[in-house]
């Protein structure tokens, strides 16, 4: 494990931020509480991983905004289960346009569903824009500093982070519960 350790540290310092970055993009909560923990370990600065997610995150809920606003009907095409959603979220687009835009980021499925959703409605672009940086940041502090947390705490329960397989173990951890929690949600729906 030392010499695993070895390899990997001088690979997230070298493409930590660039992982995140487009991490951010497609995914965020894992890839926000990960880069929490591997901030914690000293792989990356906290700074530098906290500008980075919000760029990628902006980044790519300005593509799903433009994705929806262009390609809207082929994009639901491809994915007929976001149809109805989308179709729900019509008039909270028009009521709750900036709340949708805030608060993507915290809501399950929202990073991707709903600057698509407010693309497709037509929803203005600079409201969006500046309500949706605004939640990311807000996000992006919360995430990282919830992994880093948890970095602090794991080193409670065992003890000094020098292992990767610690670091492993956290994030398998932290898979699982979030799938835990979306199997309990789709279960839910139905």
């Amino acid at each position: 494990m030392e010499h695993l350790l070895s390899e990997i540290t001088p690979l997230v310092s070298a493409y930590g931020l660039w992982i995140v970055f487009f991490g951010m993009m497609v995914e965020g909560t894992s890839m926000i509480i990960a880069t929490g923990i591997l901030c914690y370990l000293g792989m990356l600065s906290f700074p530098s991983a906290f500008f980075v997610a919000i760029l990628g995150a902006v980044v790519g809920d300005q593509l799903w905004y433009f994705l929806g606003q262009r390609y809207a009907l082929r994009l639901l095409n491809y994915f007929p289960s976001l149809k109805p959603r989308v179709e729900k979220l019509e008039e909270s687009v028009h009521h709750k346009g900036a709340l949708l835009a805030f608060s993507g980021r915290f809501i399950y499925s929202g990073a991707i569903l709903f600057p698509m959703t407010l693309g497709i409605y037509k929803y203005d672009h600079r409201t969006f824009s500046i309500f949706d940086t605004l939640g990311v940041m807000v996000w992006s502090f919360l995430g990282i500093s919830l992994g880093y947390v948890l970095g602090t705490s794991a080193e409670l329960i065992f003890g000094k982070l020098e292992k990767v397989w610690h670091f492993v173990l956290i994030l398998a951890f932290i898979i699982f519960i979030a799938w835990v929690i979306k199997k309990y949600l789709l279960m839910k729906k139905h």
